[in-house]
């Protein structure tokens, strides 16, 4: 299958900045005689960027969307996740420090994950995670684990596409509407609806409700594990997107309505703010774009 031009743009822009290695890299605010909490912070994210695009429904079992995807080389989205993670439990346990990890499922888990369904594929990706923490004996000295990993949703959300996972863009360039037919079978009317669901401005960034946009998403569990057991302790999903629509664009597709260049930015500053937001609630973060992460002076050695 051909890959559509926006997502193959995505993949060689986010390709372009150098490899950044993120293996137990340290950064902490030790507070004064008291031993702090040791959090690893693992970014789980994966390598590959999803495109859904909504198409015209035939009326037969096959689905009304177009899917593809695109193995990324590069660490910027699990660096994303990692910064909004760090942020978030900067403001919940000040004391405490930070051991930053990045992981990828090796190819045979991919593998399985493809050939499997629903809530499985959650199970899957996490037992492989767990898998990997178990060969690192230096999770010893740490207290917990908060790993992100892609979630897999079944069901359309919030005026998405089903069966949505990871990170990704969806596109919607079709107008809901309804049409009404004579006794003839012949259209006797029709009309559209462009207020279905909240939009941003990409240029402005004013709110309206649209029919048609292009929307980064963002699906996901927070899993906390027992850093020394690695039980289970917690788990919460998250489902993110921003859906975005320019009213006043000349472009013939909504999915052009964003430059490339600024997508790719929206697709980062969304994995940050979403990995906070999973810690601190939907408050108000100031993000940016990804950012090697060095470490600190109290890095083990």
């Amino acid at each position: 299958m051909k890959m559509p031009p926006l997502l193959a743009a995505l993949a060689l822009l986010i390709c372009l900045p150098a490899q950044i290695q993120v293996q137990a890299q340290v950064r902490a605010q030790v507070q004064p005689h008291a031993k702090p909490a040791v959090i690893a912070l693992v970014a789980a994210v994966g390598n590959k960027l999803s495109y859904v695009r909504q198409r015209a429904s035939t009326g037969s079992h096959i689905e009304p969307f177009s899917r593809s995807s695109v193995s990324l080389n590069t660490q910027a989205l699990n660096i994303a996740v990692l910064r909004g993670l760090d942020k978030a439990l900067e403001l919940d346990e000040p004391g405490s420090q930070r051991v930053f990890l990045s992981w990828t499922a090796p190819a045979e888990v991919d593998t399985a994950i493809e050939k499997s369904y629903g809530a499985k594929r959650d199970e899957i990706l996490l037992e492989a995670l767990r898998e990997h923490l178990r060969q690192m004996p230096q999770r010893e000295s740490w207290d917990r684990i908060e790993a992100v990993l892609p979630r897999y949703a079944h069901l359309s959300r919030a005026g998405m596409a089903g069966k949505l996972g990871g990170m990704g863009i969806y596109v919607q360039p079709l107008q809901a509407g309804s049409v009404e037919f004579d006794e003839n079978g012949e259209v006797s009317s029709s009309t559209t609806n462009d207020g279905q669901h909240k939009t941003v401005n990409p240029r402005t960034g004013e709110t309206a409700k649209e029919s048609t946009f292009v929307a980064p998403y963002f699906y996901f569990d927070r899993v906390t594990l027992d850093a020394k057991t690695l039980a289970v302790l917690s788990r919460k999903p998250q489902y993110d997107n921003i859906k975005y629509s320019d009213p006043d664009s000349t472009a013939l597709d909504v999915s052009q309505q964003v430059p490339i260049k600024g997508m790719l930015e929206r697709l980062l500053t969304l994995a940050e703010r979403s990995a906070y937001q999973s810690v601190r609630g939907k408050s108000e973060v100031e993000v940016g774009p990804a950012r090697a992460i060095t470490p600190s002076a109290s890095a083990p050695r």
